[in-house]
């Protein structure tokens, strides 16, 4: 699949953070993202669409929409009526009947056509067919929400994965030190303070592994609650992709399901008050009738067919308000569509502005991580050999390494994160990483 409407390019990154201007200009997706990386996420997603009970009940929910349509549809037609009467007996009263007995019942069939409605069924068939796009689109801001929770956890299962793997060197380091110290201070007891000082930045590091460990366990158990399986990641997985245009994702934000189904609701609300309206009106129908229940003369009655109005002329009050009601709920679905808009194009510049500034972040932090390693073996030698520098001199230049790696990773995966929302945003998971949904 080719893309090549895309006018932004972020600066390229020697990690791979963000695919180079050149295969942005290209045009194809297998230039900006692995094959096996996209391959993976497709299985992911897939997985997670199959096995979600949300995709479940919002697919129920647009199946019965579509049957209420069929409900609606089915006051055009006569309705039909049949009735029947078995009289047990007579008493009181009253003109003699001969409708008194159980072998005297009868039965009646009663056939109404509407004529003329002020387009009261109409106006319903509107609203149920609104209400249908609604639970369509339901039905896709649902897959596409889930395709998005399954990449962000992805996501977020591969930061505290690296970052796991960066802790635990950093926690073998300071192992290393205290172990070397250990030794130190059993010929040079004057040292000890120093083995204290490397003890306490050891336990540190311990307790940032255990955070990280914890943390990568809740993303592998929101990543099983939503594929029903547990997940596992290459090492290091290829995130590199192609960064999405805000001006794409504006174009893009008036498609986007959760606002198609406001605006249905919003003209399924007008739609039902006009049909509200209509119901306070005369109604004209056509009515066909035969009952086989026998008069005084013991004859059967016949057949009947003419035209009737109903009007309901005095309700109390009720059917205006009814009318208002639905108004009102019409009048809130716009307001709500509004908002809702309004609100996904502040966030498509806020995660515009977060990814920018993620990326840049990447890159310094990428070099500043260069020269703290420089720095950290510079000082060890400079303490172990030489004896220029102090212990804590090398414990800070340990830790300011550390803190750096660990701030790369996290900058390149909140590139990574906010340009899938951005992706989500503009409701185009499943074209933008060509994952082929399944479902």
């Amino acid at each position: 699949m080719r893309k090549t409407f895309i006018t932004l390019a972020l600066l390229a990154s020697s990690t791979g953070v963000i695919a180079s201007p050149d295969a942005i200009q290209s045009g194809t997706f297998d230039t900006v993202m692995n094959k096996d990386t996209r391959t993976l996420l497709a299985k992911m997603v897939n997985q997670a669409l199959s096995y979600s009970p949300e995709i479940q009940v919002a697919g129920a929910d647009k199946t019965a929409a579509n049957y209420d349509i069929d409900q609606v549809k089915g006051a055009r037609w006569p309705q039909i009526q049949l009735g029947s009467t078995a009289p047990m007996a007579s008493f009181g009263g009253g003109s003699e009947t001969t409708n008194n007995r159980l072998k005297d019942s009868s039965f009646s069939v009663n056939v109404t056509t509407t004529i003329f409605d002020w387009g009261k069924n109409r106006e319903n068939i509107g609203s149920a067919t609104q209400q249908s796009h609604a639970a369509a689109h339901q039905y896709e801001f649902e897959k596409q929400q889930i395709a998005f929770n399954t990449l962000s956890q992805l996501i977020e299962l591969s930061r505290y994965q690296q970052n796991q793997k960066i802790t635990q060197g950093y926690v073998k380091r300071m192992r290393e030190l205290v172990n070397m110290l250990g030794e130190i201070t059993q010929t040079d007891a004057g040292r000890y303070s120093e083995l204290v000082q490397a003890r306490a930045k050891l336990l540190s590091a311990e307790t940032s592994l255990e955070r990280i460990n914890d943390q990568r366990r809740q993303s592998e158990i929101m990543l099983q609650r939503l594929t029903g399986d547990a997940v596992t990641l290459p090492e290091k997985l290829d995130w590199t992709m192609q960064p999405i245009s805000t001006a794409l994702v504006m174009s893009r934000v008036s498609k986007h399901p959760s606002l198609l189904k406001a605006e249905a609701e919003a003209q399924s609300a007008q739609h039902l008050t006009a049909a509200t309206k209509a119901s306070s009106l005369p109604q004209l129908n056509w009515v066909v009738s035969k009952s086989t229940a026998k008069d005084g003369n013991g004859k059967a009655g016949q057949w009947y067919t003419g035209l009737n109005v109903q009007w309901n002329a005095f309700t109390g009050g009720s059917e205006k308000a009814a009318a208002q009601a639905s108004a009102a709920r019409a009048s809130a679905k716009k307001s709500q569509y509004a908002q809702t808009k309004m609100d996904m194009e502040y966030q498509v510049h806020n995660l515009t502005q977060s990814r920018d500034a993620a990326e840049a972040q990447s890159r310094e932090y990428q070099k500043l991580s260069k020269e703290t390693d420089q720095v950290s073996k510079i000082y060890y030698e400079q303490w172990l050999r030489l004896g220029k520098r102090t212990l804590l001199d090398v414990l800070t230049a340990e830790n300011d390494r550390y803190n750096n790696q660990v701030a790369t990773v996290n900058a390149q995966h909140d590139i990574y994160s906010n340009n899938v929302k951005l992706v989500a945003t503009a409701s185009m998971i499943f074209d933008w990483f060509d994952l082929r949904p399944e479902t």
